[in-house]
C-alpha cells in the first residue's frame, strides 16, 4: 500500500529533532523508500532571497527549490515537471519557482510553498517507523496545506490522530 499523497504527521512521542512536531507531505512511496517535505517549519526572515516565505521541508539537502501551490492557473499542462499531488495541491521544480516569482512576485502570501531541502526514507524504513508509532497518517487537502498557519498546522492536524475523550 502506497501512502503516497497523504501527511505523515510526528506523533507526539518522537523526538528526533529533526522530525519532532513535523508535518509531511509524502510526495512518493514505493518499495524503494520514501520521499515527502516538511510543510511546517518556515525559515527564517533573513535565510530568505525571494520575496516571499522559504520552507525547510527536510534535513536531506537538495540541489534546488521545490514549491507546492494551489494555483490550477500556474500549471504548465505541457511540462512534466509539475503535477497535481492531491486535488488543489500541485508541485513544481527550479524552472516553476523561478516563473511565479517572475509572473507573481506581487504574491507575497497566498497558496503556495518554497522548500529547500526534503524528507527522505529508504526501502521500508517508513513503514517501519509508522508501525512502530512514530508516525500517524492524515489525509491531505489543500485546505490543511494551505490555509492553516505553519506554525499552528501540527497542533490543528494532531487531534485527528489522537483519540479525544468520550462525553459519556
Amino acid at each position: 500500500m502506497s501512502y503516497a499523497s497523504q501527511f505523515i504527521i510526528a506523533r507526539p512521542s518522537l523526538q528526533d529533532p529533526n522530525f519532532q512536531q513535523t508535518v509531511i507531505l509524502l510526495l512518493q512511496h514505493d518499495p524503494s523508500g520514501a520521499f515527502g517535505l516538511v510543510v511546517n517549519r518556515p525559515l527564517p526572515p533573513q535565510a530568505w532571497t525571494l520575496p516571499f516565505p522559504l520552507y525547510l521541508g527536510g534535513p536531506c539537502k537538495s540541489e534546488g527549490l521545490l514549491m507546492l501551490h494551489g494555483h490550477q492557473e500556474w500549471m504548465d499542462l505541457q511540462s512534466q515537471k509539475e503535477k497535481q499531488i492531491v486535488p488543489g495541491i500541485f508541485i513544481g521544480d527550479e524552472e516553476c519557482v523561478k516563473q511565479a516569482t517572475q509572473q507573481h512576485a506581487e504574491e507575497t502570501t497566498g497558496r503556495f510553498l518554497m522548500m529547500t531541502g526534503y524528507a527522505g526514507w529508504g526501502p521500508g524504513q517508513l513503514e517501519s517507523e509508522i508501525s512502530q508509532g512514530a508516525w500517524a497518517l492524515v489525509k491531505a487537502t489543500s485546505e490543511n496545506l494551505f490555509e492553516i498557519n505553519a506554525e499552528d498546522k501540527w497542533a490543528s492536524l494532531l487531534p485527528s490522530i489522537i483519540p479525544q475523550p468520550s462525553d459519556n
